[in-house]
């Protein structure tokens, strides 16, 4: 089944990047960086805090894996990409990343 290309697979997350695995090249020499990220922090649902916490697979290809590669395991980021399967016959979804900045304590307090 294929959805129309006007369908939204947009996420944003704040994260911390936990790990990340050395830069590689795929066979056409793009440059590849896996990750994993965390969020732990409380949701408001159906006017209730809520504490949500997850670990999230997370790959940057291109220009993208250039960008994660420069960024720090501990340190806070916000996150965007979409989610995607890991491969044609898996079922775990990963973030695809497309953006990914710093984040402030500053930024946390918004």
């Amino acid at each position: 089944m294929s959805l129309h290309s006007n369908f939204a697979n947009r996420c944003t997350f704040d994260v911390c990047l936990v790990e990340k695995s050395e830069s590689r090249d795929t066979l056409a020499g793009v440059p590849v960086v896996e990750a994993v990220v965390a969020f732990d922090a409380p949701q408001v649902e159906n006017h209730k805090p809520r504490q949500a916490a997850f670990e999230l697979s997370v790959i940057a290809i291109g220009e993208m894996a250039q960008v994660l590669n420069q960024a720090h395991v501990g340190q806070f980021y916000r996150i965007q990409g979409f989610l995607n399967r890991k491969s044609l016959k898996s079922v775990k979804l990963r973030l695809h990343l497309t953006h990914l900045s710093p984040l402030s304590v500053d930024d946390s307090l918004n």
